[in-house]
């Protein structure tokens, strides 16, 4: 796998294109165009509770006479995390943790493209999630906590995210007109079998990580935007939910031209 990129104080989420272009070609068998997308009508429910027995070993008390065996069954109750959406599980070699917790504590926009009740609009909602997430955290620098903007990723995209949270706080940035900053998925692909998918999202920022002034100096602008971005993000359901787990911008252009975004 190759090595992921990390673009030096820049506020775009972490990029990791290898785990990208490898989803990419399992979905390169389920989508012929590259631009449709299936639709399936899955209903959103509870995530299911399973139930282990555990066995321990027997103890054997022996005397002269009696033999008296005693066997203890311990029944244990795990319950999985409330997912995001419903979808299935993830299908190739990457190790994932054990344990995943996805909080669904961002509100559902109104304007989406996608139906929430179909998969599409399952991974949509995902996807909007943690881009929300994120400038949420943008907003508050340099404050931001690291584990509320990254709560709907995983794997190397999160962690990307967390190293770039991190230091923007420890440099104490700021940000400047994040309200500028607006996306929309316009597109979702999946694979085969519906265990990932794309989601294709279109972006425009004008914002600006900033040095605040102080007694001695004046503001200083540090990563100024005005451009506009079309990305793909890897979308994949783990413990019972959906969560981004890579992104790749596709195209940028200078400017934030009217009607880019559809």
């Amino acid at each position: 796998m190759g090595v992921a990129v990390r673009i030096a104080m820049s506020r775009r989420p972490f990029r990791y294109t290898a785990a990208l272009m490898a989803a990419a070609s399992l979905m390169a068998a389920c989508s012929g165009s590259g631009s449709e997308s299936s639709s399936s009508d899955v209903p959103v429910t509870e995530p299911p509770t399973t139930t282990e027995v555990v066995e321990e070993p027997e103890t054997t008390t022996t005397s002269t006479t009696t033999t008296t065996t005693t066997s203890t069954t311990t029944t244990s109750t795990t319950t999985l995390p409330e997912p995001v959406v419903n979808s299935v599980p993830a299908t190739d070699n990457t190790e994932l943790p054990a344990d995943t917790t996805v909080v669904p504590n961002v509100a559902v926009p109104s304007n989406t493209t996608f139906d929430p009740a179909t998969l599409e609009g399952e991974v949509e909602q995902t996807t909007l999630a943690d881009l929300t997430a994120f400038s949420e955290c943008l907003a508050v620098l340099p404050n931001c906590d690291p584990v509320e903007a990254t709560r709907f990723a995983l794997l190397e995209y999160a962690s990307g995210n967390v190293e770039l949270i991190n230091g923007w706080n420890a440099d104490g940035l700021e940000i400047r007109d994040n309200d500028t900053w607006t996306f929309v998925v316009y597109d979702v692909e999946f694979n085969s079998d519906k265990t990932e998918a794309l989601a294709y999202v279109c972006s425009q920022d004008g914002s600006s990580l900033v040095k605040p002034a102080t007694g001695a100096s004046d503001e200083e602008i540090v990563d100024p935007l005005d451009k506009s971005f079309k990305s793909k993000y890897l979308v994949r359901r783990i413990n019972d939910a959906w969560a981004v787990t890579a992104a790749e911008d596709i195209e940028t252009i200078e400017g934030r031209e009217e009607g880019y975004c559809g």
